[in-house]
């Protein structure tokens, strides 16, 4: 019996020795498992962190070289011609066109191809390729339209407008905001009664607008919008992503696939205003008290918009405007309905004090324009307000308390407001019943004279934003159901 016993005993110290072998085996295994899994995320991530730097640096240089012929361009519009071309610095500290193409010292390759649309203005095309490996190749290209802005170039008579074109939805899409891209025009709306929320125009005849890429639809109204090179940004009623970027290299193709990328600005839909310099775009939010109010992003990568700063301020932000270094924001705020703030660094942005930015009453700064040393502020209507404000800044950034500002009474909600650059008109568009378009001599208006020179009644509603378009010095004014272009008189 002992050694039967001895000989069970036997096997049970065998099995357990083998148990316990597979569990270290196993243990070892599961281990390694998880060891290869974390070091390819690693690899995967780093991989990942790469690629996303090689296309920021690609965008760079891109914008670079864009700056670059911009600079040649400005010291001689006749350097310019048709062809492709590298840039470089030289012996002079200037720019200059040599070859076809810039390597960098860290491997990408840039060119620029200009093509002449007419004798004043050049199409400009900015391409960054690189290829270092398999997994690490790419190509990152821009666009921009140069035109000769020495050529001088009359300003026509806008006391005398006339209605050169118009593009007419009979469903009342409740138009908004109108951008130029060479021979089109973006034009956003609402989607409650019916509107796509983006539309494309064909404006190659102002006389005939027409719409281009008529089945996209956007899904969610359309606010502001703005075109820089190829990409077009629009502020949307999204919940989730406000902010997006849409390949617009050939208009007549727009659709979902073009969707470059998004950013979502905290909260629901909170997005309204919005202003670009460079490579920065600006970012207005309506007041809430769990999120700011003024974001700057970065979109240097289209695909990958990324958050530069962000300031909370009393109101919502309802229009920007931008004017060398400074923006200036239509608000919400009962005590300061202009609010002046330093953009020099977007990662830390301060908003100045302005002891003229009170206004009398509480209705809203909702447009806002900046240019030629003086600030233009629409309101919405008030029982005791005067609707348009001059400021001026020639002294300093923010506006003077009295003797400034100097007022206008509209006697309606100034919805949008445009200005033409030499700075002798500016453009308003209203609810007033009779007077949707209202034309304002600056001059004027800073002499202490009554200042509407102009004014045009429409018949397919309310004025919702107006844009003056310099090329063709056209004004493109927005309403419930219209998109309308009006000329200069004789």
């Amino acid at each position: 019996m002992a050694g039967a016993v001895y000989g069970i005993t036997m096997r049970h110290h065998s099995f357990r020795s083998g148990f316990l072998l597979l569990d270290a085996l196993v243990g070892i295994t599961v281990f390694a498992f998880f060891v290869g899994i974390a070091g390819f995320s690693l690899l995967l991530s780093q991989q990942t962190a790469i690629r996303s730097g090689d296309r920021v640096r690609a965008s760079m240089l891109s914008e670079q070289a864009i700056e670059a012929v911009r600079s040649v361009r400005d010291a001689d519009f006749g350097n310019l011609a048709e062809g492709q071309y590298g840039v470089s610095i030289g012996t002079d500290g200037t720019w200059q066109l040599t070859g076809t193409g810039s390597l960098s010292e860290d491997g990408f390759v840039t060119s620029v191809q200009l093509q002449a649309l007419d004798d004043d203005q050049f199409e400009l095309t900015a391409t960054t390729t690189w290829t270092f490996d398999t997994a690490r190749f790419g190509s990152v290209i821009l666009t921009a339209h140069l035109a000769n802005w020495r050529k001088e170039k009359e300003i026509g008579n806008w006391a005398a407008p006339v209605l050169d074109g118009a593009f007419v939805d009979t469903s009342n899409p409740l138009f908004n905001a109108v951008t130029i891209m060479g021979e089109y025009a973006f034009v956003t709306s609402e989607i409650s009664s019916g509107g796509a929320g983006l539309y494309v125009l064909d404006i190659s005849n102002p006389a005939l607008p027409i719409r281009v890429s008529d089945g996209f639809s956007l899904g969610v109204s359309g606010y502001e919008l703005i075109v820089s090179g190829n990409v077009l940004f629009v502020l949307t009623g999204d919940d989730a992503n406000e902010v997006r970027a849409y390949n617009i290299s050939d208009p007549n193709l727009l659709s979902s696939d073009q969707l470059l990328g998004t950013y979502n600005i905290p909260g629901v839909g909170r997005a309204r205003s919005l202003a670009l310099f460079g490579t920065t775009l600006y970012v207005g939010a309506q007041e809430s008290t769990t999120g700011a109010e003024f974001y700057a992003l970065d979109v240097s990568a289209p695909a990958q918009i990324s958050l530069m700063g962000f300031l909370d301020i009393e109101g919502g932000v309802l229009d920007v405007a931008l004017y060398e270094g400074y923006a200036y924001l239509g608000s919400t705020q009962d005590v300061g309905e202009l609010v002046v703030i330093d953009v020099f660094d977007p990662q830390d942005m301060v908003v100045m004090e302005c002891g003229g930015c009170n206004l009398t009453d509480v209705p809203d700064g909702q447009a806002v324009g900046a240019f030629n040393g003086i600030v233009l502020l629409g309101r919405s209507i008030g029982d005791f307000i005067q609707e348009l404000v001059l400021f001026s800044i020639a002294e300093g950034p923010a506006p003077a308390p009295p003797p400034q500002p100097k007022y206008y009474g509209v006697d309606a909600n100034v919805n949008g407001l445009a200005w033409e650059p030499t700075g002798t008109y500016a453009f308003l568009a209203t609810d007033d019943g009779d007077q949707e378009l209202q034309v304002i001599d600056i001059n004027r208006f800073q002499t202490d004279q009554f200042p509407r020179v102009a004014s045009v009644d429409t018949t397919t509603g309310n004025g919702r934003s107006v844009t003056y378009d310099a090329f063709r010095d056209r004004v493109f004014l927005t309403t419930n159901g219209a998109v309308l272009l009006y000329a200069p008189g004789p």
